[in-house]
């Protein structure tokens, strides 16, 4: 193994041990005085008390799980009715190009969104148009998202885009959306194929030498 070699490899690992990293999802707990304290910027910057939100409010449930955080990832199922009206389609638009970068932002992104296509059991799933399931790094991340001025402009659209939206957390028991396997595996990949490019450039060199002598 060539020196070039070692150091793309090396390369490589370093992306991914920076990758891993960053993707997180088993950091510190928030404690309730660190998470009261991110509620009241989210008041602040949403101009909306919490004692004035109505039940079932996100505030409200935010402050029933602050006692329960264990500083690990979780899943957001979010069950979807859509607006009528023509301007709808667009503010779901807006909405998705403000909430997205936050959520990439902090570790977070969509891991399945799905239309409804009929009913296999019950009668609820007849008000839900979407199940979306999205993934954040923590608790304290969701909140950070939530405290972001540009959320304020999100939530207009959001508010714009759907007529009811009911979410709920999960953690997952089965699944088989394994992110850093994928990038990973990837990264493995890009791995051979540099290793490849940098073998033929140095085969390349050695019979250009050759035929100079």
């Amino acid at each position: 193994m060539t020196k070039a070699k070692w150091i793309w490899l090396g390369l490589v690992a370093l992306l991914y041990g920076t990758f891993w990293v960053w993707y997180g999802g088993n950091g510190e707990p928030l404690s309730e005085e660190e998470g009261l304290e991110m509620l009241k910027q989210i008041e602040q910057v949403h101009g909306v008390k919490l004692e004035d939100t109505p039940e079932g409010s996100m505030s409200r449930n935010l402050r029933v799980m602050l006692p329960n955080d264990d500083g690990k990832e979780f899943y957001a199922v979010n069950l979807e009715t859509r607006a009528k009206g023509s301007g709808a389609a667009e503010a779901e638009a807006r909405y998705a190009k403000i909430v997205m970068p936050l959520l990439f932002e902090r570790g977070g992104h969509p891991v399945f969104v799905s239309e409804r296509a009929g009913l296999m059991l019950g009668k609820y799933g007849e008000e839900v148009d979407r199940v979306a399931v999205v993934r954040y790094r923590s608790l304290r991340d969701l909140m950070d998202m939530i405290a972001d001025e540009r959320m304020l402009e999100g939530n207009s659209f959001k508010t714009a885009s759907l007529a009811h939206t009911e979410v709920f957390i999960t953690r997952p028991t089965i699944t088989f959306l394994q992110m850093r396997l994928i990038v990973g595996m990837f990264l493995a990949l890009l791995a051979i194929a540099g290793l490849t490019v940098i073998g033929r450039l140095q085969k390349r060199r050695t019979n250009a030498a050759s035929a100079r002598a």
